[in-house]
């Protein structure tokens, strides 16, 4: 068994450990008998762990639609699923997303940690104290107030290598002639949904770095920056939640369908019964997605997905590509609307975020964001030893080529002067 899956089985066992712990204070003490038999579990189960690596820590995150274990994604069962929301949404009302546990946890720490939520959970207050003898109890947001950069860009990573997993599991399990559930993808692309709108910044920077070298995993890893940007971009212009989301999807489930005649994809999705009502939107974009790949007129959904097919290829191709290529290699996709291609270049930008361009008193910059007006082009300077401070950049050279070049993806560490809103 791989190191990661062990972690994800422990991990679910864990987390399962610590809701029946915290579920019993609903209506017992922390010194009541049952609490104790639970926190007795709990405390066995984290021991089992630091006996063998004392020196590690246990981060549990516990998101609105997802649930990670030092930042690995848990593959929480459908009847486990309602569970873990309510140990969730019980922690997150008292200002906790995420639990630490260290190998100092003792069966007093728990109690105390249980006696904290105790008066949480009956005063609907902010815990306090949140840290205990081996136990950490933290916050953990994502949203545009309050939040740090840590944790927005984190999440993104968590939930973009978490669809990377998917993505492996999904195909191998239709190769196998099973059909496995959406229900964790459609949980996955819900909070991806409520990411683009408060994080497209960590998103653009995420989806548009380049990878060391090629694997075969680099078709996954095209398909989940298709995703990710697709519903960026739809939500940029305007698309509904149940429209962003059946994008979402219908990214995804293209690992499956691709190549399948048009007037075969429904056949093909029919038995994905756990898509529910958003089923029929699912379909039809895939439909429209094979039409347009054979130059048939179709609808602007699955236009929009090839053309962030062919701007994610183009970008991920093996040499950096400049912005002038992108807009070249976009504009000869044929099947693609005017409309759909003026979206996708207006979200792109003259100036995109995630590209790199030479400032004359610079030199070679990254295009950080925007800032915090929305109009405020930031940069930080490229060594070769890393990225410098953030700067205000206002001295482009035009007449330089701007290059999707960066490599800032999974090993981004944020600073304090940080803020990608």
């Amino acid at each position: 068994m791989s190191r990661k899956l062990a972690m994800q089985q422990y991990g679910n066992q864990l987390v399962m450990d610590l809701q029946v712990y915290l579920r019993s204070l609903h209506t017992h003490q922390a010194n009541n008998a049952i609490v104790t038999r639970a926190r007795n579990s709990l405390f066995q189960t984290l021991r089992d762990h630091f006996e063998q690596e004392p020196q590690g820590t246990l981060q549990v995150q516990l998101l609105p639609e997802e649930t990670f274990i030092n930042n690995t994604l848990l593959p929480i069962a459908m009847q486990d699923f309602a569970r873990i929301k309510e140990l969730t949404g019980q922690l997150r009302g008292m200002g906790v997303g995420e639990v630490v546990f260290d190998s100092t946890v003792t069966a007093d720490g728990l109690s105390d940690f249980a006696q904290a939520v105790y008066r949480g959970m009956h005063s609907r207050e902010q815990m306090e104290p949140r840290r205990f003898t081996g136990v950490q109890a933290l916050e953990l947001e994502y949203s545009a107030s309050g939040s740090s950069e840590r944790d927005a860009h984190q999440v993104v990573v968590w939930l973009f290598s978490g669809l990377l997993d998917g993505l492996d599991g999904l195909r191998d399990l239709v190769a196998e002639d099973h059909v496995p559930t959406m229900a964790p993808f459609m949980r996955h692309v819900r909070l991806l949904v409520d990411l683009t709108t408060e994080r497209s910044t960590v998103i653009r920077h995420l989806c548009l770095a380049r990878r060391d070298g090629g694997s075969a995993d680099d078709a996954i890893h095209r398909v989940a920056c298709r995703t990710f940007l697709a519903v960026q971009v739809g939500h940029a212009h305007g698309l509904d939640r149940a429209a962003l989301m059946s994008l979402g999807l219908a990214s995804i489930l293209d690992v499956v369908t691709e190549g399948t005649e048009p007037e075969q994809v429904l056949t093909a999705i029919a038995p994905y019964v756990t898509l529910s009502d958003l089923a029929p939107r699912v379909m039809m974009m895939l439909r429209e997605l094979e039409l347009v790949r054979r130059g048939r007129p179709t609808g602007r959904h699955g236009q929009l997905l090839h053309l962030m097919e062919e701007l994610v290829t183009t970008i991920h191709s093996e040499s950096p590509a400049t912005l002038e290529d992108v807009h070249s290699q976009l504009g000869w996709v044929s099947g693609v609307d005017a409309a759909v291609l003026d979206a996708v270049l207006e979200w792109l930008g003259d100036l995109p975020i995630g590209a790199i361009v030479q400032s004359r008193s610079l030199g070679d910059v990254l295009l950080l964001d925007r800032g915090e007006d929305g109009a405020t082009l930031r940069g930080r300077e490229l060594f070769d030893d890393g990225l410098g401070e953030i700067r205000v950049v206002r001295d482009i050279q035009e007449d330089k080529p701007i290059v999707f070049a960066s490599k800032i993806d999974f090993v981004y560490e944020a600073t304090e002067e940080d803020s990608w809103s």
